[in-house]
């Protein structure tokens, strides 16, 4: 059974970790795959932690999905702009793929988005994420022109990554 947490930095800073350092790691993986490119992984962890204001309430979210007791995946959200916030950090563990939690996961940020009085939500991700393409894609996100300079995803591939906004006025 899935149970979706608000982030508590005494309860969950630890098991937090740990699933951002599994994400970082893959992604670092994903990435010397597909583009040829490898990071600090230590550097990157490091700057995410550092990160978590920017996802506490009001203006922000960190969920957690809980199954089975443990903890499978996340998902963040942050203020950009006037009525703006961005997903960011969306990553489910491999052995709990495919059991809905992504989905519920981006379901919940969608309603925090909605109830913080967001009226849009906007993403960015790697060009290889078929899985979590297909996802964005059937909860309404659609692509959009790069929404502002993002410093995280290297220059030379920005104009290949996906930009993504799903309105949520309607």
């Amino acid at each position: 059974m899935l149970k979706i947490l608000q982030f508590d930095n005494e309860r969950h800073q630890s098991h937090l970790y740990k699933l951002w350092e599994e994400y970082v790691n893959w992604s670092n993986l994903i990435f010397t795959h597909e583009l040829g490119i490898s990071f600090d992984v230590s550097q990157f962890l490091e700057q995410y932690m550092t990160q978590l204001d920017e996802f506490a309430p009001p203006q922000g979210r960190l969920l957690l999905g809980k199954y089975d007791n443990k903890i499978a995946g996340c998902a963040c959200l942050r203020n950009i702009g006037d009525r703006i916030g961005e997903v960011k950090r969306m990553y489910v563990r491999p052995e709990f793929q495919r059991k809905g939690i992504g989905r519920n996961l981006l379901l919940a940020i969608i309603n925090e988005a909605r109830h913080i009085g967001y009226t849009k939500l906007r993403l960015d991700t790697a060009p290889f994420t078929k899985a979590a393409l297909l996802l964005y894609h059937s909860l309404g996100f659609y692509k959009i022109e790069p929404y502002f300079e993002k410093t995280e995803i290297p220059l030379e591939y920005r104009a290949n990554w996906v930009f993504m906004e799903l309105s949520l006025t309607s």
